[in-house]
């Protein structure tokens, strides 16, 4: 039995997390936001490779590119879904401080309604193998998961870290638990963090996609 495999589940407060399943967040993302800073790595240049974040992670090599043994995280429980508009306007009672004449069609004086769609769950897990009271105390500082954070979305409640007797950060039941490279697989993206950075791109599965072990 493998050893040091665990199960975060995350407790929100129900009110809607923006979460896009096509772009689902990481758990090694969420340390490397903790583990970043302290490694000076904050900073980050699009044009210049990034450094590797070290996490206390376990990693495998999986044809031929380093991967954290972190899944995605996944809605457990009841969920439903609702619509949040962000809206922007234009203040008419500053209109005398604007130097030019304001077009409120397009440009930085454009009135902006934009929806935003909303998971309403209550709870979020994840899988990794790694140290526990080392990966516990970089979560500790997690607040809020998902985009629109300022405005109150993807509030976390608290977390629990419970043991599993299976290593389901990489695939469960023949299934994708995150990225993983795969030759000819259909998403071009980095196989740890920062994922949103565009050196360091390969070919990988998307999340769900059916995973022999023969193929990590």
């Amino acid at each position: 039995m493998p050893r040091n495999c665990y199960r975060v589940t995350f407790h929100l407060d129900g009110s809607g997390i923006y979460f896009d399943p096509l772009e689902p967040i990481h758990l090694d993302a969420l340390l490397a936001w903790h583990f970043a800073p302290l490694q000076d790595l904050r900073h980050l240049d699009r044009s210049v490779a990034p450094g590797d974040v070290r996490l206390p992670v376990v990693t495998s090599r999986i044809n031929g590119h380093l991967v954290y043994h972190a899944s995605a995280l996944f809605p457990i429980g009841p969920t439903g879904e609702s619509v949040w508009y962000w809206r922007k306007r234009f203040r008419i009672s500053r209109c005398e401080l604007a130097t030019n004449s304001p077009n409120i069609t397009n440009g930085t004086y454009r009135d902006w309604q934009m929806p935003l769609p909303l998971l309403l769950c209550r709870r979020m897990v994840a899988y990794v193998r790694g140290p526990r009271r080392e990966i516990r105390r970089a979560l500790e500082g997690i607040r809020y998961l998902g985009k629109k954070r300022a405005h109150g979305h993807g509030k976390v409640l608290g977390f629990e870290i419970d043991q599993v007797d299976q290593d389901y950060s990489l695939v469960m039941d023949g299934r994708a638990m995150r990225w993983l490279p795969m030759p000819r697989g259909p998403r071009l993206t980095r196989p740890r963090p920062p994922y949103w950075h565009p050196m360091g791109r390969v070919e990988c599965c998307e999340v769900g996609d059916q995973v022999t072990s023969s193929a990590i």
